[in-house]
């Protein structure tokens, strides 16, 4: 009796463990959707869109991966190691995918406290609008997305690296413009 039992409750936990990782996959698979469609959108960043009014991330990816190429070949030139491509264009938007809903749930949780504030200034930037963080949860993909995309904007544009982006002219995200 007893072992049948036990066996009831671990085929129920390995069915309970199982949903929860369908669950978890269809939710990274669906934001990762949401990302992409986004993605074709012009940018939320204001800075962006006052030096190229209609720029979508895509657009300012492709802008930046042409500068980063030929930033690491004046580096191999110079004799130093390729970065900018693999670290900027592939590993940062990975890691910023990662960890945004991480980064938007802690604003979430203390916002309204002096952690606030600190929080905002460790990350070097502007949280999420308050109503995407105290709106409903399905709110919640939108403030990831604000989140992910000032992340690369700061990343990538603001001054401080070797790899960033500056200047940007109004007309570098068409077509035409990108190398």
């Amino acid at each position: 009796m007893i072992g049948k039992l036990m066996g009831w409750n671990v085929t129920l936990i390995a069915k309970l463990i199982g949903l929860a990782l369908m669950t978890l996959v269809v939710g990274v698979v669906s934001l990762a959707g949401y990302f992409y469609y986004k993605s074709d959108q012009p940018m939320q960043v204001a800075a962006a869109q006052r030096i190229a009014p209609g720029i979508t991330l895509r657009e300012y990816m492709q802008f930046t991966h042409a500068v980063w190429e030929k930033a690491d070949d004046k580096a191999v030139a110079n004799g130093d190691n390729r970065s900018c491509v693999l670290v900027y264009g592939t590993i940062n938007p990975i890691v910023g995918f990662i960890s945004v809903p991480f980064q938007v749930n802690h604003f979430r949780a203390i916002r309204g406290t002096p952690a606030f504030a600190n929080y905002v200034e460790y990350l070097n930037g502007n949280p999420p609008p308050d109503d995407m963080l105290s709106g409903p949860l399905w709110k919640l993909p939108e403030a990831y997305w604000y989140q992910f995309e000032y992340g690369i904007w700061q990343t990538t544009y603001l001054p401080g690296g070797t790899c960033r982006v500056r200047p940007l002219s109004p007309t570098a995200h068409s077509q035409a413009a990108i190398p």
